[in-house]
């Protein structure tokens, strides 16, 4: 590492051993950071030992604060976490103004941090719903992640949307794994390198280590001398003699009993919260220090360019095959139900079943429509709603799912459900299919319509998830 210093200000680059003979050639990797933000890294670096303590013991562990709420924890967490997020951007200078300004969404961090606080008092409320705990789990770390890199304006396109995936790796991965070390080098001065770091405009001061010692050395015989004079004043008075008992016999209880039971139920929390800090600190302030992404959309967009391979007519062979056999099946599907008098099948209970069978199957269709898109972005030479043909046959795809997607929510809320009732596994998977249906609508809107449809498709299930999430069932 080297600092450049220009009007006091200290600018981190990365040095390889080519740009160590090379300075003027090193490679920017950070903002440049004054010395009252310098502060801010290091007060935010102290205070994330005490947010990941109390990741480990409330967020993991769920150590209830409150019998009648085990999980009240989690909510705790999850305000002191946003709340710490957010005065560290705003010191560091990432503010919503600067957000917008640089045309990155300033909403989204506001709608993710609503979410994070839904889903913990749903947690605190209700504890963990029946067949929910996992998708819970998952889905609360998926908002907390989304809000820092938000938050810090290092989504991969500036907003959430088709770069989902690498966000998420990056989010959960590359900026915490890489930036582990962050809070050790924001806390600590140590070698030629934290001098250059951390160089400030004032010496800083230095405490000699005889003042330690005298100060330490003066404390043991204060004490000392305190607890003769106790010994010998209980003898003086009654009330005193009462007091200075109660204060022993606790101090004898506290440490021989209370003290040593409360250190070892933390003390292995305590162990795994100095690496789950350092992840915290690590995703929060390796986002901001970096002040953008490691993977952007323009650099996918160059690295994907030589795979733009396939003609527009590769399209009419695959997606109208696919096309033909979803017509087929559509046709035998809406006999089925003319014959049957709206059911799928001869009977109620037979209908429930084949709902119960077909509803993830096809699910997985409409999904693999998606993942058709998908590849259509990397593989074709043209997206397929850019030429007039293939967005005719993408939407005549999408209308197919589209019609999969409501006979799945038919089947499993108009049939399974309507028969045997609601349970919390049938709620997640209505709101699958009810997202499933919004995607579809919204995939449909795009190919006429230039509109944001991943990012309103990620906030609408984000949402609807949260609010889904505060009823109790």
């Amino acid at each position: 590492m080297e600092a450049n210093t220009n009007n006091q200000q200290i600018q981190y680059v990365q040095v390889t051993p080519q740009s160590a003979a090379a300075p003027a050639n090193a490679q920017k990797v950070g903002r440049i950071l004054s010395n009252a933000q310098k502060d801010v890294f290091k007060w935010a670096a102290v205070i994330s030992y005490i947010v990941g303590f109390i990741y480990v013991k409330y967020g993991i562990e769920n150590s209830g604060i409150v019998s009648r709420f085990p999980y009240l924890g989690r909510l705790i967490f999850a305000i002191v976490f946003v709340a710490c997020t957010e005065v560290f951007a705003y010191k560091i200078g990432v503010t919503y103004d600067s957000l917008r300004e640089k045309k990155k969404s300033f909403i989204e961090p506001a709608i993710y941090a609503m979410c994070i606080v839904l889903q913990s008092l749903a947690y605190a409320l209700w504890g963990t719903h029946e067949d929910w705990a996992f998708y819970q789990f998952v889905l609360w770390h998926f908002s907390f992640v989304y809000y820092v890199l938000a938050r810090t304006g290092t989504l991969a396109a500036g907003r959430s949307g088709l770069m989902f995936i690498i966000d998420s790796f990056q989010g959960f991965i590359t900026v915490p794994f890489a930036n582990l070390f962050l809070r050790i080098n924001a806390i600590f001065k140590k070698g030629e390198m934290d001098d250059e770091l951390y160089e400030s405009e004032q010496p800083a001061k230095k405490i000699n280590k005889a003042t330690v010692i005298t100060i330490i050395v003066s404390l043991v015989i204060a004490a000392i001398v305190c607890l003769y004079a106790v010994a010998e004043l209980t003898s003086a008075s009654e009330t005193f003699a009462v007091l200075g008992d109660k204060f022993f016999n606790y101090l004898d209880y506290f440490l021989k009993q209370k003290f040593w039971d409360y250190i070892w139920e933390n003390f292995v929390m305590l162990i795994v919260s100095i690496p789950v800090g350092a992840y915290l600190f690590g995703l929060v302030g390796g986002s901001l220090f970096r002040d953008k992404p490691y993977y952007r959309i323009k650099d996918f967009e160059e690295d994907s360019r030589s795979y733009h391979l396939l003609p527009s007519y590769s399209a009419y062979i695959v997606i109208g095959s696919v096309c033909f056999v979803y017509a087929l099946f559509l046709g035998a599907s809406i006999n089925d139900f003319i014959a049957h008098k709206g059911l799928f099948a001869e009977s109620a209970p037979e209908a429930c079943q084949r709902a119960l069978s077909s509803f993830w199957s096809l699910i997985r269709v409409v999904l693999m429509n998606f993942a058709v898109i998908a590849c259509s972005c990397i593989f074709s030479k043209k997206a397929l709603w850019e030429e007039k043909g293939t967005r005719i046959l993408a939407t005549v795809l999408f209308i197919f799912a589209l019609g999969f997607a409501i006979m799945a929510a038919f089947n499993l809320m108009g049939v399974y459900v309507g028969y045997y009732g609601w349970t919390p596994r049938r709620i997640l998977s209505s709101w699958v299919v009810m997202n499933v249906i919004a995607w579809c609508i919204l995939l449909i809107i795009r190919f006429y319509k230039k509109i944001p449809a991943a990012q309103i498709g990620i906030i609408l299930a984000a949402v609807s998830f949260s609010v889904i999430d505060m009823f109790k069932f």
